[in-house]
């Protein structure tokens, strides 16, 4: 289980990709992108070649604080 804050920026990314449409599948890039850098990279200090894909979320849980 990750835990991890992410911007304001990407709930409008993806906001933004669904009210024009967009499915699940683009939805699940965007927060692999996000999640990536922030949990991942640390923010761009580290692994900055890694690739970072979701292929099997089970559950996921968002608020807003």
């Amino acid at each position: 289980m990750i835990t991890q804050y992410l911007s304001g920026e990407v709930a409008r990314e993806l906001f933004a990709a669904r009210d024009a449409g967009g499915g699940e599948q683009q939805q699940m890039v965007i927060l692999a992108r996000a999640l990536g850098h922030a949990y991942f990279r640390d923010g761009g200090l580290r692994a900055h070649a890694l690739g970072i894909a979701f292929t099997d979320v089970e559950f996921a849980d968002f608020s807003i604080d």
